[in-house]
């Protein structure tokens, strides 16, 4: 049997980059996977790497600053398959600029996606977790969160308090069986930095020499979800390739 095999994991932001690569991982391990995004194409496509995978997956519609579209994501995975085990709440944007440039919308954005929408997440996957036996979250910080940078102060600020309330979830959450934990990706080769053309600067920086991959992520998440961290709550876990080791 896979690890993952009966069990049912909700991903958002799964059209693209690092939730694709979860979900695919995931399925992988022989879990049924939602794959939530608010671009329907990406998600469908995602869908379909999994099928000719040999997995099993569906597409879900989902804009994580609406906690109507959350709730009815689950709704959804209740009627297909009756249970959720695993929410990784994966979606997320980034804006730059300096505090004196930033207005307030903008700042506001990045919150209501990579912060608030987190929260969503979880409080619409919580119920049928609990109904389904207990199970784990998955939140996606950032390196962003752990030292921060100049020009992203929204960012920063979002995923540092997603430590924050990672931990304060997990105290809540521990009595129904379901374990809370966020990881940290350093740079990470994906649609959303691609176009920066970082990859030397941060390689050099980087102890072990290299640019993170998506399947570096999700690894570390599937990890997280499976038995393996069954002790494991509360907690961050950078994989970043040694780069906060030195900053």
């Amino acid at each position: 049997m896979a690890r993952f095999d009966d069990r049912v994991a909700l991903v958002t932001g799964g059209g693209s980059g690092i939730g694709r690569a979860i979900s695919r991982r995931l399925a992988t391990d022989g879990a049924k996977v939602a794959v939530a995004d608010i671009t329907g194409d990406g998600a469908d496509e995602t869908v379909a790497l999994v099928e000719e995978a040999g997995g099993t997956a569906i597409s879900v519609p989902c804009d994580v600053t609406v906690l109507d579209d959350c709730t009815n994501a689950v709704a959804t995975i209740d009627r297909e398959w009756g249970r959720l085990d695993f929410a990784v709440a994966n979606a997320g944007i980034v804006g730059f600029g300096g505090v004196d440039d930033v207005e307030d919308e903008d700042f506001n954005e990045v919150l209501d996606v990579d912060l608030y929408g987190v929260f969503r997440t979880a409080k619409a996957a919580l119920p049928l977790i609990k109904r389904s036996g207990g199970g784990a979250l998955v939140f996606m910080s950032s390196v962003e969160g752990l030292v921060g940078s100049s020009f992203l102060p929204a960012y920063c600020a979002a995923k540092t308090g997603l430590l924050g309330f990672c931990r304060s979830f997990a105290h809540e959450a521990g009595p129904y069986g379901i374990r809370v934990n966020c990881v940290n990706p350093g740079f990470t080769k994906s649609p959303m930095t691609e176009p920066l053309g970082m990859d030397d600067y941060w390689i050099e920086r980087t102890p072990l020499g290299r640019i993170g991959q998506t399947e570096d992520v999700a690894g570390v998440v599937a990890f997280l979800c499976s038995d393996d961290a069954d002790f494991v709550t509360g907690q961050w876990l950078a994989v970043d390739g040694g780069l906060t080791s030195i900053r």
